[in-house]
């Protein structure tokens, strides 16, 4: 027969410290990752004409030169998704970009969002 009275044994006070110091870093973890997965980067709206696009990696809108988003969505006038190749050249367009960073030391324009325009943005005419 089992004696009931048999003493227990006490984690000691350094458990105690291992197991809340671990409890604590877990939970500044889990929060740390949470907060840095949803910051977004910032993007930038801007419109101008296309000039040039070479191949799928980049393009020349205004005579600056951008690198092009891996899944960058464009749109033609009425609104509808279409390949960048499909786009005229010159063509009136508005996009959007973020900085990213290219290595270590250079962030360069990304574009993530092209779309075409009938009418450069500012130049809009009223009839007389």
């Amino acid at each position: 027969m089992k004696n009931n009275s048999t003493p227990h044994h006490m984690p000691s006070n350094g458990r105690y410290a291992l197991v809340y110091l671990s409890a604590a870093m877990l939970i500044f973890l889990s929060t740390a990752l949470c907060l840095a997965a949803g910051v977004e980067t910032r993007r930038y709206h801007e419109s101008g004409v296309l000039t040039a696009v070479e191949g799928n990696n980049s393009v020349t809108i205004n005579e600056k030169g951008y690198d092009l988003y891996s899944s960058v969505v464009v749109e033609n006038a009425k609104g509808r998704q279409i390949p960048l190749s499909k786009l005229t050249i010159p063509s009136n367009v508005a996009f959007e970009y973020s900085y990213m960073s290219k290595d270590a030391k250079t962030m360069v324009p990304v574009i993530v969002y092209i779309k075409e325009t009938k009418k450069p943005a500012g130049n809009k005419r009223r009839p007389r």
